[in-house]
């Protein structure tokens, strides 16, 4: 069991590409927890979605290092 956050709505049970998604997510840092304002941001709908995702978070947090 992991504490994936408040915000997260878990798929049915069957349902194994989405937890698959949400094992991948989770694994690469993201989360689904917030301050209960405004959600915990936008999260990849599909599977498919996931790699693409992931892959611009890096590149955006890397460049947000190299800046300062």
């Amino acid at each position: 069991m992991k504490n994936v956050g408040h915000d997260f709505k878990a798929p049915k049970q069957t349902d194994f590409k989405q937890w698959l998604k949400v094992e991948l997510l989770y694994n690469s840092g993201f989360s689904y927890h917030s301050c209960g304002c405004g959600g915990p941001g936008y999260r990849p709908a599909k599977l498919s979605e996931v790699e693409e995702f992931i892959k611009k978070k890096i590149q955006f947090l890397n460049l947000q290092e190299s800046n300062y």
